[in-house]
């Protein structure tokens, strides 16, 4: 059984299209678990008619807003127990091989059903009507997903949780996630890396939709408009890198006692960074591996983490 577990919060616009395309995928035994974290639009009455027209495949997680996505995520899968769960935003379009897809190489790689894995795909990045801004979101941000280390993925993010699929083994490790990690999906990927498989499918299985309201979205991550960007914002920019030492300290407290000798040696010489002097940074950047996935995305390493 495959579960779903969609996260809304005034997501009536795209709402329909979504579940939709999630009813109409090649894999038939599945579930939708939608959780609404207090929409102040007609998202509540369109997921009330979903459960009502298809009772034994939607149902629909009560509770109070928690304010964030992160959290509304977490809250449904605190509440899931199946063997592999699939994380849904509300506002895309999965295309209708998406879960037979990435089941399929779920299965291949988690052997006895013990080993946790994490399977995630590529996306392809449309505007807010379905037109094709790029056919890889991997292309777009330029992700480079070969040998995503523990060390790579301390500084940078590489999984896209709304194409994510989790097995029982690795829900079972991560059920709790702590408020203070960047994104769900980014600390699953970190628990997968530590204790199992991350797996990446390198083809698109759905459309990623851009629009006004996107919490997170994609943008170009080249050029001249990038650099502007960043240097726009810089004070982000260092509250996200700090943001970064602070999740692999919760890392750490969290599996402390688990962790093999390599593994907890990394975690805890990358919460030393904001405490060295540039020199040191940069030197133990190159040393353990600490680096983004482009020459540029690293420049900007060593002069702001």
């Amino acid at each position: 059984m495959v579960t779903v577990l969609l996260a809304v919060y005034n997501g009536e616009k795209y709402l329909k299209e979504q579940i939709d395309s999630i009813l109409t995928q090649t894999v038939k035994n599945i579930k939708i678990v939608i959780r609404d974290d207090g929409s102040g639009d007609g998202s509540p009455l369109i997921i009330d008619d979903y459960c009502s027209k298809y009772p034994q495949i939607i149902s629909k997680l009560e509770g109070a807003p928690t304010g964030s996505a992160k959290q509304n995520f977490a809250k449904l899968l605190e509440n899931c127990d199946s063997d592999y769960i699939m994380f849904c935003d509300q506002d895309d379009v999965w295309l209708p091989q998406k879960i037979e897809k990435t089941l399929a190489a779920m299965q291949k790689a988690e052997e006895d059903g013990k080993t946790p894995v994490l399977v995630h795909t590529d996306l392809k990045v449309v505007d807010h009507s379905l037109n094709v801004i790029s056919p890889s979101f991997f292309e777009f941000q330029k992700l480079i997903q070969d040998d995503i280390t523990l060390s790579k993925l301390l500084v940078q993010n590489y999984v896209t949780g709304c194409t994510v699929m989790i097995n029982r083994a690795l829900k079972e490790k991560c059920s709790n996630i702590p408020e203070n990690c960047i994104m769900h999906d980014w600390w699953l990927a970190l628990v997968a890396v530590l204790f199992g498989k991350l797996v990446c499918v390198q083809e698109s299985t759905m459309l990623y939709r851009q629009h006004e309201s996107n919490q997170v979205g994609a943008k170009a991550s080249y050029g001249i408009a990038f650099v502007k960007r960043k240097l726009a914002t810089l004070d982000k920019v260092r509250e996200n890198y700090n943001a970064t030492y602070t999740q692999a300290k919760s890392l750490l407290d969290r599996y402390d006692g688990v962790l093999g000798e390599r593994q907890k040696e990394i975690i805890e010489i990358y919460c030393k960074i904001p405490r060295m002097n540039k020199f040191k940074k940069i030197r133990t950047m190159q040393k353990y591996g600490f680096k983004k996935c482009t020459r540029l995305r690293v420049v900007g390493q060593y002069f702001f983490a």
